[in-house]
């Protein structure tokens, strides 16, 4: 396992990384955390499911995507699998997941312990790989902090 320094800020790195490149945004309501919404609202939002105003991403609209953005919780990751299946082979998953927040262990600083951390980012790289994706990256953010970035290419 190779060792990295952590990254840039989200709101550096995203943009640098997807330049020029067709993106989507999943974004499903209150499942993903508030800090993460905010960041997602850089790129055009897919949804999986029929809004309110209609809207659904179509099979044709995401085949085309370069990549696929979306967030979740760490603790209880709920992945766009109907989007997934729809992108082109070589397109690019990020998956940004960051745990639950839990104000009292903050304050008290009890803080989630590493190995529990460990464990749920050996999972969300299990859940990919099973899947059939490939050229697997994953690391930590430093603003927001915290955030498990996971990239994949489909199959």
């Amino acid at each position: 396992m190779d060792v990295h320094l952590p990254c840039p800020p989200l709101r550096e790195w995203l943009p640098a990384r997807l330049e020029g490149q067709q993106v989507g945004a999943w974004v499903h309501g209150r499942r993903v955390p508030r800090t993460l919404r905010r960041t997602l609202t850089q790129w055009p939002r897919l949804t999986s499911e029929a809004s309110a105003s209609g809207e659904r991403a179509s099979a044709v609209e995401l085949a085309q995507l370069d990549a696929l953005i979306f967030g979740v919780r760490l603790e209880r990751a709920d992945p766009p699998s109907a989007c997934v299946e729809l992108l082109r082979p070589g397109a690019l998953i990020i998956e940004l997941a960051q745990p639950r927040a839990r104000p009292l262990r903050h304050l008290l600083g009890a803080q989630l312990r590493p190995s529990k951390v460990a464990q749920l980012s050996q999972a969300r790289a299990l859940h990919w790989l099973e899947r059939g994706c490939y050229a697997l990256e994953q690391w930590q953010s430093v603003d927001p902090q915290g955030v498990l970035v996971t990239l994949a290419r489909v199959r």
